[in-house]
């Protein structure tokens, strides 16, 4: 008879949201020990200490979940608003079961796991198993206090297409970018060495041409197939690509250059098993780049979302203003901050 094991994360939620086996997982916090030399592409083995921080929550029975935002398009990750007892403001907190790989699989086959048929057809069954404790925790990312920006961000609503002109753009969405800066102070956190540091992966210190590549919350560090990096510039006066032109090449090179060497040497991933690229709209106004495996589904472009890095590159090479000529596409979240202002212009047409 053929096994198969079903997860299905939504289904452990009921009328009052019981019955959810969530398991607060930590991240690694082994120090990274490796720093690429820019000039020459060497390792550095020097030790960066991961700063000691204190959960914001140990007892999730602490926290108490008022709305379900909804869930990620491939059902792995359900997103929740609640709140965290004795603390104050809202909490969005994220489930997201783990990837399976052998180990894992041999963890079921055990007496201790109870079996349950779900559907049997000829030589087909469908089993759902429930394995031992301790053997299935969920990933759980809790972010405190989150703002309205960052529950909206969650929260399942229509999306519109936009067409963006070098015109629009200055008139309506570099005065909102402008007006949303001070929301990157954990961007900076980063950049100054005072949060996920156990996270980096390398680094360039340079204040014009360098980056820090950090592995991304969404990824355990383990599975190579998850693998979900980004790469923050330490410049803070570019927002989008939007803002880049000629002048920025010689960084976007060494950034390429550089991650992929890095990718490659810490987690045995060449280059063709990446996709690299820029979100535009961005979810933050600090340019930075994505590093996804091809097999990561969570991180595969979305076309109206995502902009190919090699492309960019080419379409800045052909022409050094293109991004502040071009004419782009994007779709954006109904209630997203931006898209209100778009609104305010007549710019979303919703019939």
């Amino acid at each position: 008879e053929d096994l198969k094991i079903n997860f299905d994360l939504s289904s452990g939620i009921n009328a009052e949201y019981g019955g959810m086996n969530m398991v607060a997982t930590e991240s690694d916090n082994q120090n990274k020990k490796m720093k690429l030399d820019n000039k020459n592409g060497t390792v550095d083995n020097k030790e960066v200490a991961a700063p000691q921080v204190a959960p914001v929550i140990s007892d999730m029975s602490h926290y108490s979940i008022t709305e379900l935002l909804g869930q990620s398009d491939d059902g792995r990750t359900v997103f929740t608003r609640g709140h965290i007892a004795g603390k104050e403001g809202d909490t969005v907190v994220l489930f997201e079961t783990n990837s399976i790989d052998l180990d894992k699989v041999k963890l079921f086959l055990s007496s201790e796991s109870g079996v349950k048929l779900s559907m049997s057809n000829d030589i087909f069954n469908i089993l759902h198993v429930d394995p031992p404790p301790g053997t299935n925790s969920i990933k759980t990312t809790v972010i405190h206090p989150a703002t309205t920006k960052l529950i909206n961000k969650y929260r399942q609503r229509p999306a519109y297409f936009v067409t963006e002109t070098p015109e629009m753009y200055e008139r309506v969405t570099r005065p909102y970018i402008m007006d949303h800066l001070k929301d990157h102070k954990w961007v900076y956190n980063v950049l100054e060495g005072k949060a996920e540091q156990d996270r980096l992966v390398c680094q360039d210190p340079d204040p014009e041409q360098g980056f820090m590549l950090v592995a991304d919350l969404k990824w355990d560090m383990t599975t190579t197939e998850n693998l979900y990096c980004l790469a923050i510039i330490q410049r803070r006066d570019i927002y989008s690509v939007r803002d880049l032109n000629t002048s920025h090449l010689p960084m976007l090179r060494n950034l390429q250059e550089t991650c992929l060497a890095a990718i490659k040497e810490k987690f045995g991933v060449p280059s063709s098993l990446l996709r690299v690229y820029f979100h535009y709209q961005p979810a933050y106004y600090h340019l930075h780049v994505h590093f996804a495996h091809i097999r990561y589904q969570v991180g595969a472009p979305i076309i109206g979302k995502s902009l190919a890095y090699g492309d960019v590159l080419q379409n800045i090479e052909l022409c050094g203003e293109y991004y502040q000529k071009a004419t782009l596409r994007y779709y954006i979240k109904d209630g997203h901050a931006l898209s209100n202002e778009l609104d305010k212009h007549g710019i979303i047409v919703r019939e």
